[in-house]
């Protein structure tokens, strides 16, 4: 049975409507999941460019050692600048983004837990648990609106 925070967002990729709480809340539940995950796996990848219309490619999903305020340093998911001078630093946590790109990070979410898990099949990983929980989320993401 899949936890309640990935079948809401399962939902809300099918189109059923959930309120901006019930969606931070389930991403920042991710969030912290994601932690567990990729500082057991160690892999870094980067996922899907989560930037605003006009600059869909101004911020990517990446997975690594971020460099968070008060000298945290943490594996994790974060939304990441792609600006050359400022490229890879760790802008934002899932369920720290704006109202307005909460929807943009929704629908990365199937092709980054994905990638993701492909990335750490491809590093070895496959038979780690870490990997087998992110193939599990990418394959009921996947079922979006079933």
């Amino acid at each position: 049975m899949e936890s309640p925070h990935i079948v809401l967002l399962r939902d809300a990729l099918g189109g059923t409507p959930i309120t901006q709480a019930e969606l931070r809340d389930a991403l920042q539940r991710v969030d912290r999941l994601l932690a567990d995950l990729a500082g057991d796996l160690q892999v870094s990848f980067a996922g899907p460019f989560v930037g605003p219309p006009l600059a869909p490619e101004q911020h990517q999903l990446c997975v690594r050692e971020h460099h968070w305020p008060r000298a945290v340093h943490a594996w994790g998911v974060a939304l990441c600048s792609t600006h050359p001078t400022h490229a890879g630093r760790a802008d934002w946590r899932l369920g720290g983004v704006s109202r307005d790109r909460l929807p943009i990070v929704l629908q990365a979410l199937p092709a980054f837990f994905a990638g993701y898990a492909q990335s750490a099949v491809d590093a070895g990983m496959a038979q780690r648990g870490s990997c087998r929980r992110l193939r599990e989320i990418a394959h009921t993401l996947a079922l979006t609106g079933a």
